[in-house]
């Protein structure tokens, strides 16, 4: 079984003439290039508004297509968003919430499964690389956009953000942080910060509950109160065994549930 796995890293603008041209001229040629080397029996693509290249793909060569959603899609969908939900043979969507929203698009439930997404686990550990640092300096990633709060200062204290980087430089960035601080719900980030095995602090909300569970793989925050995120992690920071305890629950609870790619592309591949 060959699998072209797309995944895109941020939308285009909306005009469908844009969308359009793009979809059909660069990231066909793309599908096209990337599909040339071998013969690919089933298409994956990452749901982005705006790319439909994948799912034109699948059917002009008749081939099996799913879409991983992990973003909310657009209601209604445009007029070449349709394309995708019309070939989808499968539909993953990564929380209950966003399979309520394809359902609302005319997508037959039957053909939604709710998958918070996948990683390549040995990317991750044994780490790529030791990070070259004090001994008893503690390093924060900001993984997202916003901007951390400015309360985040001590003594020995690193700040790094890891936002809109190319996939395969996430790895060797989390390898050099210690506590991951996503301030948004984001499954294929949560999905990475396991995989690294870093202690994480997120937001308490049902999506991020689908892969965490608080005080166990993660300290989730109260998103309504304000400085709940910089507490989470000034208790992380002062508390080296917690760090460690968390990280190592979330990489174990990673694979329990066998959220490797591998493992989603079997599946897929027996009820498709």
């Amino acid at each position: 079984m060959r699998i072209l796995v797309r995944r895109h890293r941020r939308a285009r603008p909306d005009e469908a003439l844009e969308e359009f041209s793009t979809a059909l001229l660069q990231e066909g040629h793309e599908v096209r290039m990337a599909a040339r080397g071998f013969a690919p029996d089933l298409v994956i693509e990452r749901y982005a508004p705006g790319h439909i290249a994948g799912a034109w793909f699948a059917r002009r060569r008749g081939l099996r297509y799913c879409v991983l959603v992990d973003t909310p899609p657009r209601r209604p969908a445009p007029l070449l968003e349709r394309l995708i939900w019309r070939t989808a043979d499968r539909v993953l969507a990564a929380t209950a919430a966003l399979q309520e929203d394809i359902v609302a698009l005319g997508v037959d439930p039957e053909h939604i499964d709710i998958v918070p997404g996948g990683v390549v686990p040995e990317r991750f550990l044994p780490a790529p690389f030791a990070p070259d640092r004090a001994p008893d300096a503690v390093v924060l990633g900001w993984i997202g956009s916003g901007q951390a709060p400015a309360t985040l200062t001590a003594p020995g204290l690193l700040l790094i953000i890891i936002a809109d980087l190319p996939p395969a430089r996430v790895p060797d960035l989390l390898a050099g942080i210690d506590i991951a601080l996503l301030p948004e719900p984001a499954p294929l980030r949560l999905l990475d910060c396991m995989a690294a095995g870093r202690a994480i602090v997120a937001p308490d909300r049902p999506e991020t509950r689908e892969l965490l569970e608080h005080q166990r793989t993660a300290l989730l925050f109260d998103p309504a109160q304000a400085g709940a995120l910089a507490r989470a992690a000034a208790r992380l920071i002062a508390d080296a065994p917690l760090r460690a305890r968390l990280g190592e629950a979330a990489r174990a609870e990673l694979e329990r549930r066998e959220l490797a790619w591998r493992n989603l592309a079997r599946r897929l591949t027996s009820q498709v």
